[in-house]
């Protein structure tokens, strides 16, 4: 036997030894997959026969009824595969052992000599007669020979020239920093200096003990906190497709804690509150400052901040990630979201994606840049008016938050619509209510429009606030669970529909208005010491930068697994942990590519003659700080909102999140 596996004789047995073979867990939908890696190095010594590995969905129906009555939806290019029929799955999940088999799914390996089609023929022969109904979804086998389209090589070279030149820009830094030869990043090496890793990094590394006057510092917990929970969200449902205990994994979601997860959107409501927070109060200091409002910077400042970042992480989905992703689940990558990203790449960085949903788009998470970016367009239009007509513009905004609740209560109500995206609801329902009120701005700007100043408390007012603003968010993440789970949900009505539908979004943004009024104001106690603590300053930095690749790393992870995910609360906590940790430091590389450069030119740009004086402001008299964010971020990732009255109209910091 030892001789033989050394003279390479039993390949076959690999091949054999590799095929998904009945295991446990039949019932709770578990899955055969066999060994990807097994399969495809089998080969016989000469090489003229290979692995190749084929993944085959089969479905069956016991002797209860023959409709159709599958777990999975197998749906065309173009639609996202493996969608879950929640109601079937409800179904399922109530009488786990009832004779109704959800669907099988196993890998098998066959000589590359085989096609997909033959497979599928004597299968179809074999299974049908039994009462199952294969579909043979992908053959593959091990690729040696990697084929770089035009893409490819343009994505490489672009990568490769900024990589050259952030290390030539460090290493000229460094060389600067320890020579004292200041007198040469005067010139037109600046330009270059602004690629340097050596000062970029520890921008963003940096940690500032002591609070400034008029620094929100309870800010960066809020941003750190609620890019995790998105993350939390987001690496719960992203394994669905191969987990072992799938049937089980509903029942895990009946405790009313799970709310937290199944209606998570409030964290993406925390975004629209700080954009519109942020952007008010700094539009507002500087056109205090300034007695005027430069609306042309203001937009060239946001397109010039956000578009590289997005540009560069569709670049590198649409192109070279699809060499980093390979096992029994990669053929969903590569048939899918690598094809609709370089086909729909434009919608990510035009900012239309929210609105042209055909054909899907690149950056999925980005719809939430579009949104928010529809608003700051029209950002001058509400914010302005409150600084020059002071009564005009409070009766204006009082308006607009008004219609902020009306606009979805009333698309709820006409479309006859789920108060929000309930987890056991039709998924027509849920597709509208998606497209209809999840995604467009107008239904999305309740907390946007939230502001805050300072004011001075008694203890009742303080306590009776906090107490409010705890039952509020409470209530938005946890109200939910009497129609919100899978067990015999109940009926929502109407009232139910339209009250939490139209003004919930509104209430979490009064909640967490509250939280930063009290916390900026002396009245956060431990909670203003725990969200204010210089650790959250690091990361919050990175959070636009996380927010771009998390989803791509979480992709990789799930596409790149071998074995079946058994799903519990604490693997999911163990690998959001990990998820977040590879997204921060892909981070990094990304912000020190397409953010802090573009940063650092844009003050260069703004201020091209540095040994000069800065502008003095138009107006002396009660001349107050406006925020900044040290060129590292833009303000709901600002860094330290540091305090200047110098600078140009850098209180207009893009506002981007989730």
């Amino acid at each position: 036997m030892v001789e033989d596996l050394q003279r390479n004789l039993t390949w076959p047995a690999f091949m054999v030894d590799s095929w998904g073979k009945n295991t446990d867990g039949l019932l709770f939908g578990n899955k055969y997959n066999g060994l990807y890696d097994e399969c495809v190095t089998a080969s016989s010594p000469d090489s003229t026969i290979k692995g190749k590995y084929c993944k085959i969905h089969a479905y069956g129906i016991g002797n209860v009824n023959t409709e159709a009555t599958f777990v999975r939806q197998q749906l065309p290019l173009g639609h996202a595969p493996g969608k879950l029929d929640f109601s079937l799955v409800r179904e399922w999940a109530q009488k786990p052992r009832m004779t109704i088999y959800p669907e099988m799914e196993y890998g098998t390996c066959m000589p590359n000599v085989c096609t997909k089609e033959e497979l599928q023929d004597s299968l179809a022969q074999y299974l049908v007669p039994t009462g199952f109904y294969p579909a043979v979804i992908f053959c593959e086998e091990q690729d040696t020979d990697l084929q770089f389209t035009d893409g490819d090589i343009g994505f490489v070279s672009l990568v490769t020239f900024l990589l050259v030149l952030i290390g030539c820009a460090s290493l000229m830094d460094i060389y600067l920093h320890f020579s004292s030869n200041d007198h040469l990043a005067k010139g037109a090496l600046r330009y270059l200096l602004a690629f340097s890793a050596y000062t970029n990094l520890s921008k963003m590394l940096q940690v500032n003990p002591k609070a400034t006057p008029g620094n929100i510092t309870c800010l960066h917990a809020m941003r750190t906190l609620s890019m995790t929970w998105v993350i939390w969200c987001h690496q719960v449902t992203i394994p669905f497709p191969n987990t072992a205990n799938i049937l089980e994994v509903f029942l895990k979601f009946e405790n009313i804690l799970a709310q937290a997860i199944l209606n998570g959107y409030p964290s993406v409501d925390t975004f629209f509150f700080l954009s519109g927070l942020l952007l008010s109060y700094s539009v507002l200091k500087e056109t205090k400052r300034t007695r005027s409002f430069n609306i042309l910077l203001f937009y060239f400042h946001r397109i010039l901040r956000i578009i590289p970042a997005i540009g560069l992480m569709c670049g590198f989905q649409a192109t070279v990630m699809r060499f980093f992703v390979s096992g029994p689940w990669s053929y969903v990558w590569n048939m899918y979201w690598q094809p609709t990203c370089a086909k729909n790449w434009w919608k990510d960085v035009t900012f239309v994606n929210n609105f042209i949903q055909d054909g899907g788009s690149c950056l999925g998470q980005t719809w939430y840049i579009a949104a928010d970016m529809q608003m700051y367009l029209v950002a001058p239009l509400i914010i302005v008016p409150v600084y020059f007509y002071k009564n005009i513009g409070k009766a204006w905004l009082l308006l607009l938050t008004a219609l902020s609740t009306i606009i979805p209560a009333a698309i709820i109500y006409a479309k006859d619509l789920p108060p929000t995206l309930l987890i056991a609801i039709d998924q027509s329902l849920s597709e509208k209510y998606f497209n209809l009120v999840y995604l467009p701005p107008w239904t999305r700007t309740s907390p946007w429009l939230q502001g805050n100043t300072r004011y001075k408390m008694s203890a009742l007012v303080v306590t009776v606030g906090w107490t409010l603003a705890a039952i509020t968010g409470l209530l938005v993440v946890f109200g939910m669970y009497s129609y919100n789970h899978f067990i015999s949900p109940t009926p929502y009505e109407l009232m139910s529909r339209l009250t939490y539908g139209g003004l919930h979004r509104l209430a979490w943004g009064a909640a967490l208005g509250w939280l930063v009024f009290a916390c900026h104001n002396g009245y956060g106690g431990v909670v203003n010491r725990f969200l204010s603590h210089p650790m959250w300053q690091p990361v919050s930095r990175l959070t636009y930068a996380t927010y771009l690749v998390a989803f791509p790393v979480q992709y990789f992870l799930f596409y790149n697994s071998r074995d079946v995910y058994y799903f519990t609360h604490v693997n999911a906590i163990i690998s959001t942990v990990g998820a977040v940790v590879i997204a921060i430091g892909v981070a990094v590389l990304l912000s020190l590519m397409a953010e802090s450069p573009i940063v650092g030119i844009e003050k260069l740009l703004l201020r091209p003659n540095p040994g000069s004086s800065p502008r003095k402001p138009a107006v002396q008299e009660n001349v107050e700080p406006h925020v900044s964010t040290n060129g590292v971020s833009n303000p709901v990732f600002m860094t330290e909102n540091s305090i200047t009255a110098e600078k140009t109209l850098e209180a207009s910091k893009i506002v981007t999140a989730l």
